[in-house]
């Protein structure tokens, strides 16, 4: 049963809550944050679980019962993967077709 937010935005809040929860996790290993930016932090981890897991789950085709497993951990994770996501997009700017030759020789060699 599909509830208001998950109709409206297409999010699921148990995604978001298990991406809150890991997002707060990673507080304690991120050293001198001010209070802002710990907010922020756990923000970002579960805006990052409620838009990246379903992606994850259908792209590695996971299987739903590890759903909020993969949305804590997105949670718990969510600023080192858009960091990630930054530089891929800065290197991309950069040096496009390289950059998509070189996703592509992962893809086909499955190593990432």
């Amino acid at each position: 049963m599909n509830g208001p937010v998950e109709t409206y935005l297409g999010i699921k809040l148990s995604a978001v809550l298990a991406g809150l929860i890991g997002g707060i996790v990673s507080l304690s290993f991120i050293r001198n944050l001010t209070p802002l930016k710990a907010v922020f932090a756990t923000l970002t981890g579960a805006a990052s679980a409620a838009y990246i897991t379903p992606l994850i789950v259908n792209g590695f085709e996971l299987g739903h019962e590890l759903e909020h497993a993969v949305a804590f951990l997105t949670g718990l994770l969510g600023m080192n993967i858009l960091a990630g996501i930054f530089k891929l997009s800065e290197r991309f700017q950069q040096k496009p077709l390289e950059t998509l030759r070189d996703i592509q020789s992962l893809k086909d060699t499955g190593d990432g």
